[in-house]
C-alpha cells in the first residue's frame, strides 16, 4: 500500500487546555485480540518495533489504521489491524496508557528491559534538563494555542446569529436520508489535523481514501460548520449509523471539523484558514450564512490574523521541542541493546501466528 492510500489519523494533540488524548479509542476488548502497550524512553525503539510488526501485517494486505504523533508526524504512535485484531501503542507520556484487562487483552512491553540503566544515570543531569525544557516548550505552545482559540471562539460567537439554521437543517435532513440505509455501527473519534513541528499538519488524503463524495463547508468563522456538523453527528448517532467524528485539533472535543461515513463513502469536511481539501471530487456546501456587517467582519478578520500568528508561534515552540527531543533520544539510543528487541518481536509474531 502506498503511503497516500494509508488511513492516517491522530489520537492526540496540543490543544487550548494542553495535550488531549483520544487513545482510549484503541481499546476494543470484545472484538480485538490484543492491545500491546509499549513503555520506554525516547529512542528506545518503540516506533521501530511497531513498524517491524506492521511490515509483516502489511505484507498480508490487512485493513490497518495508522495513528501518527502530533509533535512528530513522521513517527508512529499507534495502529489498529482489524484483520488480525491486534493494536499497538506507544503508551508513554503524554498519551500514557495502562492495562485495563492485563493479560486477557492488554499486554505490556517494557523496552526498559533493553537498555543499560547505568549509561542513562551517567547523563542524569542532561536528561533532566532536556526533559524539563521540552515540557516548557509544550507549555508555551499550549499558551499560544489557548490564546488563538479564544480569538477563534470569539469569531464563532459573533458569527453564530448569522447562520441560516433552516439551510443547515435542510442539508442535514437530505444527507441523513441518503445514508440512513448504510451500515450500523459505533462512532469513532479521531483527529485529522494538529499544530505540529513548524506547521499545521492535515491528513486530507484520509478523507479522499474513505469518500467518493466529499461535501466541503467553506467556513472562515467556524459557526456554520459547528452548527451543521453537530446536527449531523446527533442525527447519525440517533440512527446508530457507523461514522467517524474528527474534531478541531485545538478545540477537542468542543468542535467537530469533519465527519466520515465509511460505508456510504461520504464525508463532510470544513475548509478554513488552517486546513482545506485539495481534492477535486467535492461538492461545496454554500449559502449557510447571512451577510455579516462590515464592522464585525473587520474585527473578526483582525482576530483571525492574530490567531494565525499565535498558531505559527505554537508550531515554532513544538519545533524547538522536537529538536531537543532528538537530542534526548540520542542518550537512550546509546544505552539500548537493540538485539534484545528481536525476541520481543519474535514473540509477538509467534503468539499471533503471523
Amino acid at each position: 500500500m502506498s503511503d497516500n492510500n494509508k488511513i492516517k489519523f491522530l489520537l492526540g494533540s496540543n490543544t487550548k487546555i494542553g495535550f488531549v488524548s483520544l487513545f482510549d479509542e484503541l481499546r476494543n476488548p470484545l472484538e480485538g485480540k490484543r492491545l500491546y502497550i509499549i513503555k520506554g524512553g525516547p529512542g528506545s525503539g518503540k516506533s521501530s518495533l511497531m513498524k517491524r510488526v506492521l511490515k509483516v501485517l502489511e505484507a498480508k494486505e490487512h485493513s490497518i489504521e495508522y495513528f501518527h504523533c502530533a509533535s512528530d508526524p513522521g513517527s508512529l504512535d499507534a495502529y489498529i489491524d482489524y484483520d488480525s485484531g491486534i493494536a499497538m501503542v506507544d503508551g508513554t507520556a503524554p498519551h500514557t496508557m495502562d492495562p485495563r484487562y492485563p493479560g486477557a487483552y492488554d499486554t505490556i512491553i517494557n523496552m526498559g528491559d533493553c537498555w543499560d540503566e547505568s549509561s542513562l544515570m551517567a547523563y542524569k543531569d542532561e536528561i533532566i534538563q532536556l526533559s524539563d525544557t521540552i515540557s516548557s516548550c509544550h507549555q508555551m505552545a499550549t499558551a499560544s494555542i489557548a490564546s488563538a482559540a479564544d480569538f477563534l471562539n470569539n469569531n464563532m460567537t459573533m458569527a453564530k446569529p448569522y447562520v441560516k439554521l433552516n439551510v443547515v437543517n435542510d442539508f442535514v435532513r437530505k444527507l441523513i436520508n441518503d445514508i440512513k440505509g448504510t451500515n450500523k455501527g459505533k462512532v469513532k473519534k479521531r483527529l485529522l489535523s494538529a499544530v505540529s513541528v513548524g506547521e499545521t499538519v492535515f491528513f486530507n488524503e484520509t478523507i479522499a481514501a474513505y469518500a467518493d463524495k466529499i461535501y466541503v463547508i467553506p467556513d472562515m468563522w467556524g459557526a456554520a460548520s459547528k452548527a451543521l456538523l453537530s446536527a449531523l453527528a446527533h442525527e447519525a448517532s440517533l440512527l446508530g449509523l457507523e461514522h467517524i467524528i474528527c474534531y478541531c485539533s485545538i478545540r477537542t472535543p468542543h468542535k467537530i471539523d469533519h465527519i466520515i461515513f465509511p460505508s456510504a463513502a461520504i464525508a463532510v469536511t470544513t475548509s478554513n484558514s488552517f486546513h482545506s481539501i485539495k481534492d477535486n471530487k467535492h461538492y461545496l456546501v454554500t449559502n449557510l450564512m447571512e451577510e455579516i456587517p462590515d464592522t464585525y467582519i473587520d474585527r473578526m478578520s483582525l482576530h483571525l490574523n492574530i490567531s494565525k500568528e499565535l498558531i505559527d508561534l505554537a508550531t515554532d515552540h513544538i519545533k524547538d521541542a522536537k529538536l531537543m527531543h532528538d537530542d534526548l533520544e540520542a542518550f537512550y539510543i546509546k544505552a539500548m541493546d537493540f538485539s534484545k528487541v528481536d525476541p520481543i518481536f519474535n514473540r509477538i509474531i509467534s503468539e499471533n501466528k503471523l
